[in-house]
């Protein structure tokens, strides 16, 4: 049986023998080729690049206040006012906090809708070269319910005030036509 292992170990070492020379030769011929293909190869920069770091805008350049804004909705109305980020507990803020506070009383939205829509409809009023603060919106837009509390969001009496500026009507003469409104 000793001499029948020899002989068929011969058998397997010669079978096995092409193949593992035909692979070999294969990848070194594959290596070849891909070394020789291909660009050049690129030098290493010397320093690693500079990340480019975009700072946030300031608080009172935002253009909409999102809820996950750090910042209060009386603190960026009053910040937008004067031009800069305010301190929560600055005079102009505590006003401010008042004014959204009736405004919310009289109202059936939150202050930060209020204050983002009395922004928007700033923002609309400008482009028609009507000039009016957001504060001012929000002032102004209080007083249509009285002590009342309306039966409309904010939003809806912001559109409603916009189309009446934009025929023409002043803002006292909106005012009184839309207390007309109210039953």
């Amino acid at each position: 049986m000793h001499t029948l292992d020899k002989g068929l170990s011969k058998h397997v070492n010669a079978t096995m023998r092409l193949p593992l020379r035909c692979a070999c030769t294969f990848l070194i011929a594959l290596g070849v080729v891909l070394s020789g293909c291909g660009e050049d190869p690129v030098q290493e920069m010397a320093t690693a690049p500079t990340p480019v770091t975009v700072a946030p805008p300031a608080s009172h350049q935002l253009d909409w206040l999102k809820q996950t804004d750090p910042i209060t909705p009386e603190q960026w109305l009053a910040s937008r006012q004067v031009g800069r980020d305010l301190d929560l507990y600055d005079p102009d803020v505590g006003t401010m906090r008042q004014t959204l506070e009736i405004a919310a009383l009289r109202f059936r939205d939150h202050p930060r809708m209020i204050a983002n829509r009395a922004v928007q409809l700033e923002e609309m009023l400008k482009e028609k070269d009507i000039d009016e603060s957001a504060p001012a919106i929000i002032v102004t837009l209080s007083e249509v319910p009285g002590n009342k509390r309306y039966l409309e969001s904010f939003a809806s009496l912001t559109q409603q005030y916009y189309n009446l500026r934009m025929d023409g009507i002043d803002r006292e003469q909106a005012i009184e036509a839309l207390k007309k409104q109210i039953p």
